[in-house]
């Protein structure tokens, strides 16, 4: 069978196909295919067929058994060039091995713990600043939080006066990527890129240069609206002089710092080779990027969902009441109901709400021949509501991550970090850092939200919610009692 075989989900429309709907009603729609045709459908975009799937089973096909036959969809990396290069998320073939290769080791979970007291103390510190009865945005502070925790990480920032500018900046390159997926705009680059990819081979020497330095063009956005205005611009600006100045800062310093961005410039490939100041950048950017949004949305979804349910916050300041000096804060045991909690809000609220694959050479797929560059879509978001894999999909249950429940699950059924071998390199750090920060609030806080209709999420970037997640904060403890 082929791609025009499988069943169409319904609502296309002539020329535009889905597009509309899926800008529209992003999140209804990848719900409604999901429950449509979950093991596959077919999405027309601008005349485009696209297999869409919410099947663990074929999600672990697509994505660990065949995934050296498919690479990362262009769509994102044209969206994201501006922000994120060639960094880890974005590139592909031998730039992404090397650069694999290259940071791995940097991100094995016996490297993680280092980072445990840096995690305990900004938590400790920004707790500190909130007055018993003030009324504070959750996202924000979440971000200030995850923020000042990848900026000691990552940079040995001990604090960053320039928080609120650097989010501003990311919000405004993370929106302007949001703004153009499944724009029309898009679909032309993503037309134009297809042709002259199959015209590899075709044509003489001299139209062959032209063709692949037009190819090498399109990488980034070109036809995409606003993709060299003064905002994205100045965005872009920000985020590059402030890493710019650390690198320059590191190669000209004397001594050595324990921080993620000394060991990116220290790092050495088989050969020898290190990456260069735009290479860093690069991927410096992207881990600044991973390491505090999607953690920071995740920790945002986590808060509010306990507040609204006080017996599963009681819960969790149980296990944080029993907690002791910092030191406890490393045995992950002493963690695990926290470890449920932010694992549960993930399920739910999966940052990373959708992600798409291309095929690199004809491949069949759940029993379905797809041609080469044939693009598959998937939806955390929707995989994880599958009611015969999470029953009652819409409760914030956190007992489905005991080890029981976790092994008995299929592979590929959650994915807020994805899978196979382009898996989340930052999993360990995320699932390291998100229960010691619910932890560390949980033992001296409670958060209050009002009871009026449940906030519902908004696909940005990631999966922010689409209102401010407003909380008064009420001390559990004396400030003077607490434990060190």
């Amino acid at each position: 069978m082929q791609l025009a075989d499988v069943p169409e989900i319904s609502g296309a429309v002539p020329f535009v196909g889905h597009a509309r709907t899926f800008r529209s009603e992003r999140l209804g729609f990848l719900l409604r295919a999901a429950r449509e045709q979950p093991e596959g459908g077919r999405l027309r975009v601008f005349g485009r067929d696209v297999f869409h799937t919410a099947s663990p089973v074929v999600l672990h096909e697509v994505l660990v058994e065949k995934a050296r036959l498919f690479e990362k969809s262009p769509v994102l990396r044209v969206v994201l060039y501006p922000l994120a290069g060639e960094g880890l998320f974005t590139s592909e073939g031998d730039l992404w091995k090397r650069q694999r290769r290259l940071m791995a080791p940097i991100f094995q979970s016996s490297a993680i713990a280092r980072y445990v007291d840096i995690v305990a103390d900004v938590v400790e510190r920004a707790a500190d600043r909130w007055k018993p009865g003030v009324a504070i945005d959750l996202g924000r502070e979440m971000t200030r939080i995850t923020m000042a925790i990848v900026g000691k990480s990552l940079f040995d920032a001990d604090a960053f006066d320039e928080a609120d500018a650097l989010g501003d900046a990311l919000t405004v390159a993370l929106e302007w990527s949001n703004q153009h997926l499944g724009s029309p705009r898009l679909a032309m680059q993503m037309r134009l890129r297809v042709l002259l990819e199959s015209a590899e081979g075709r044509l003489p020497a001299a139209l062959e240069r032209g063709r692949a330095s037009l190819l090498h063009g399109l990488r980034g956005p070109v036809l995409l609206a606003g993709a060299r205005g003064p905002r994205l611009r100045n965005a872009i600006a920000i985020l590059d002089d402030r890493i710019q100045r650390m690198i320059d800062e590191r190669r000209s310093a004397s001594t050595s710092r324990d921080d993620l961005l000394t060991r990116l410039l220290q790092a050495r490939d088989e050969d020898g080779s290190r990456m260069d100041d735009r290479q860093v950048r690069d991927e410096a950017i992207t881990l600044f990027v991973a390491g505090h949004e999607t953690t920071a949305t995740a920790l945002t979804w986590a808060l509010y969902r306990l507040a609204r349910e006080p017996p599963l916050y009681s819960k969790l300041t149980v296990e944080a009441d029993a907690l002791g000096g910092k030191e406890d804060f490393r045995d992950p045991a002493r963690l695990s109901y926290a470890a449920k909690v932010f694992k549960e809000a993930m399920r739910l609220y999966p940052p990373v709400y959708l992600f798409s694959r291309r095929a690199r050479e004809a491949v069949t797929v759940a029993d379905y021949d797809l041609p080469r560059r044939a693009l598959v879509f998937a939806s955390p978001y929707s995989v994880h509501r599958r009611p015969d894999v999470y029953p009652d999909p819409e409760r914030f249950d956190p007992e489905r991550f005991t080890p029981g429940a976790e092994a008995a699950r299929p592979r590929c059924s959650y994915l807020p970090f994805g899978a196979g071998p382009r898996v989340c390199i930052g999993n360990h750090f995320a699932l390291m850092e998100g229960p010691i920060v619910l932890a560390a609030l949980a033992r001296r806080l409670r958060f209050d939200v009002d009871e009026g209709p449940r906030i519902e999420p908004a696909p940005f970037a990631t999966l922010r919610p689409g209102a401010p997640v407003i909380a008064r904060v009420q001390w559990r403890v004396d400030r003077g009692a607490r434990s060190n």
